[in-house]
């Protein structure tokens, strides 16, 4: 007969519990890398956000600020006003401005 495992004690399954509980905790408190846009024109304006392999198309209301994350592994975006190819490229905590219909960095 082979022999069976004694039971973990109460206080070694508490222990895993805990480090589990902090590692999860750990990881919700990760900052999340974020950029911001302004439109300072009274125009709207259609926008190619691209950011790592991913690419989709959006528009910017006039007169408005938004702040988006920066998608996780990404370090940066790149945004493209559409009807003149002006680009902007953002990292963490940078931002870019529309006036006068072109993009740049804030």
């Amino acid at each position: 007969m082979g022999k069976t495992a004694a039971p973990r004690s109460y206080a070694a399954r508490m222990t895993k519990t805990i480090a589990v509980f902090a590692l999860l905790l750990g990881f919700a408190g990760v900052a999340r890398a974020e950029w911001s846009i302004t439109n300072k024109d009274n125009s709207n304006y259609e926008l190619t956000k691209a950011c790592g392999s991913s690419s989709e198309a959006w528009s910017i209301a006039g007169g408005v600020t938004h702040r988006y994350s920066i998608p996780a592994g990404t370090t940066s975006c790149t945004i493209t006003v559409k009807n003149n190819g002006s680009a902007c490229t953002v990292k963490d905590n940078e931002g870019c401005v529309i006036s006068g219909g072109h993009i740049a960095r804030q």
